[in-house]
């Protein structure tokens, strides 16, 4: 699983600067959660991360390799967005095969990735289902099965609880991060829930107007913060 490196990495929006020189190195399996109030530059942050926007300056590597100009479907990265993405026209089966067919597995391929990441997400017996049949969090499990199997070595998640209801997020937090750790996945999570980020993180980053406060283990950052 890959190690991220970020250096000196600033993202300006004509005269906004909405993230500003930041250095940040994600250990190979790590989870890390960004926390950050609206407008902080967590979700830019992220983006440049995964390759949807380039940084104004700086680069990101991963596992020392520089991806800064790389396209995002060549970064072997899983997205999950805070809204949930899937294919409204497929059945959940068919959304979760879709990465590994589209990188030319058979179908027979397809559909066994398929099912062994339901099966890791609990979701082995809706996959007949379509999208618009399933609960939030029944949703939020495909998109995630969905963005493992394709093969994804880093997982990004862009505030992806944001949209459930508060049993379900909880739940749902504690799902995610067994699979990660089961699979051994190196995690960026974006979020601006502290719960949520205290109950996850191997390691949380806090963000504030664009740069990084502080970055330590929850514990730590609860018990002793440098800036309260």
């Amino acid at each position: 699983m890959p190690k991220v490196s970020l250096e000196n990495i600033s993202m300006r929006f004509g005269d906004i600067t909405a993230v500003s020189n930041i250095d940040l190195v994600i250990k190979d399996g790590e989870y890390v959660t960004i926390l950050g109030p609206s407008g902080c530059g967590k979700t830019t942050l992220i983006k440049m991360i995964s390759g949807i926007l380039v940084p104004s300056e700086g680069r990101v590597l991963i596992d020392g390799k520089d991806v800064t100009g790389l396209p995002i479907e060549d970064r072997d990265n899983g997205y999950v967005f805070q809204n949930i993405a899937l294919f409204p026209h497929m059945k959940v089966v068919k959304n979760v095969s879709y990465g590994p067919r589209m990188q030319g597995s058979t179908k027979e391929e397809g559909r066994e990735t398929a099912d062994r990441f339901l099966k890791l997400v609990n979701m082995l017996d809706r996959l007949a289902m379509f999208p618009s049949e399933l609960s939030g969090g029944e949703q939020q499990k495909v998109a995630i099965a969905r963005a493992m199997a394709s093969g994804a070595r880093l997982l990004l998640l862009d505030e992806p609880l944001s949209a459930l209801d508060a049993r379900v997020r909880m739940d749902l937090r504690y799902e995610i991060r067994r699979l990660v750790k089961e699979l051994g996945i190196t995690v960026v999570h974006v979020t601006h829930d502290q719960d949520e980020a205290m109950s996850v993180s191997d390691r949380i980053v806090v963000m504030r107007n664009g740069s990084i406060v502080e970055s330590d283990s929850p514990m730590k950052l609860y018990r002793r913060p440098n800036n309260l």
